[in-house]
């Protein structure tokens, strides 16, 4: 193995353990096995579940340096740090505006029954 190609291998690994590192630090679970499955070409899964928004996925890829988010069906790809703690903050942002919103109805309800 060259220096070159050492370097390049040692670059990767680096960048993969920062989206592992943040992953983890932003409550996703890394997926059981992740680390024998050799069927995973370089792949790297994590996951996270919300009760308002149900499965988030995130793939941190080796090869293409980033990691890929899917969330309702859609497939996100990111590889810039800030670009992607930008994308979870909006959903945990749209999270919390649909909680306020049921949290209203639920109150509007309330308070219609009360007899004044």
């Amino acid at each position: 193995m060259t220096l070159e190609k050492y370097k390049k291998i040692k670059v990767v690994c680096e960048k993969m353990s920062m989206y592992r590192s943040f992953l983890l630090k932003n409550n996703f679970w890394s997926k059981k096995g992740n680390e024998k499955d050799e069927n995973l070409k370089g792949e790297k899964i994590y996951i996270k579940h919300d009760s308002e928004i149900g499965g988030i996925y995130a793939i941190v890829n080796s090869e293409r340096k980033g990691v890929k988010i899917i969330v309702n069906g859609e497939e996100h790809w990111f590889n810039n740090f800030d670009k992607l703690d930008a994308f979870l903050g909006r959903l945990k942002q749209r999270e919390d505006d649909f909680m306020k919103i049921l949290r209203r109805k639920n109150l509007s309800k309330r308070l219609r029954k009360l007899d004044i």
